[in-house]
């Protein structure tokens, strides 16, 4: 019997990339092996064999640019571009609403994670189908240590933590009253997963690979050159 779930992936590209630099500029449109940081995005989730649709949300001055890029790799999948808000959690709720009644399901994705596969897309959202959400992530194996003012106060057991990163899958309606009730709050919600906690929801945790990085300081971009030229 065939699923009537569908999914939509939603590209948060808005952000303002401090921490990259004053002259940095858009950070995903930054050189990575001869082509923008986002563009190994774009493709992965294009290609991606459970997404039917993207959105790519970014800051009006730059939607010029990724309609080029988003032509140039999006595999000809259907795809809308729309602005950004204020913070994020408005950014990705602006990508969401947008996506279209047929699709069940949002891949909610950072456009910073150049390294993403396709089989990764793939198995969190079969486990949101499946559970209602799903997270990709990384189980830690750093010894963590709680820290104040420069002294160490604690260490934290490792056992049961990981370290979040995207696609976070849910079910599109379901996101959007929970995010529409988490902006009434004064609580900062650093991804998209910590929303559906504060509301007691189950989000299954999916594993994925370590070397699945966000690009947010400037040598993160050396790191990324190095694996990609290890991959090849």
């Amino acid at each position: 019997m065939l699923s009537k779930n569908k999914c939509a992936a939603v590209l948060v590209c808005a952000g303002s990339g401090k921490r990259m630099g004053e002259n940095c500029g858009d950070k995903l449109m930054l050189d990575l092996c001869g082509r923008p940081v986002v563009s190994y995005v774009i493709e992965a989730y294009a290609k991606s064999p459970s997404i039917d649709y993207i959105v790519l949300v970014t800051r009006d001055s730059m939607m010029e640019e990724y309609d080029a890029l988003l032509r140039r790799f999006g595999n000809d999948i259907p795809y809308a571009i729309v602005a950004g808000g204020k913070e994020r959690m408005d950014s990705v709720v602006n990508g969401v609403r947008r996506v279209p009644n047929r699709f069940t399901h949002v891949a909610i994705a950072d456009g910073a994670r150049p390294l993403i596969r396709c089989e990764e897309i793939e198995k969190t959202i079969k486990a949101a189908f499946k559970d209602g959400a799903a997270v990709l992530g990384a189980t830690v194996t750093d010894t963590i240590k709680k820290v104040r003012e420069n002294s160490i106060l604690k260490t934290v057991p490792r056992e049961d933590l990981a370290a979040m990163q995207t696609p976070q899958v849910f079910e599109r309606e379901e996101y959007l009253i929970c995010a529409t009730a988490a902006k009434k709050l004064s609580t900062n919600f650093t991804d998209d997963a910590s929303i559906y906690e504060k509301f007691g929801k189950r989000v299954t945790f999916v594993e994925g690979r370590r070397d699945n990085l966000k690009i947010t300081v400037p040598e993160d971009i050396a790191i990324l050159k190095a694996i990609m030229e290890e991959r090849k």
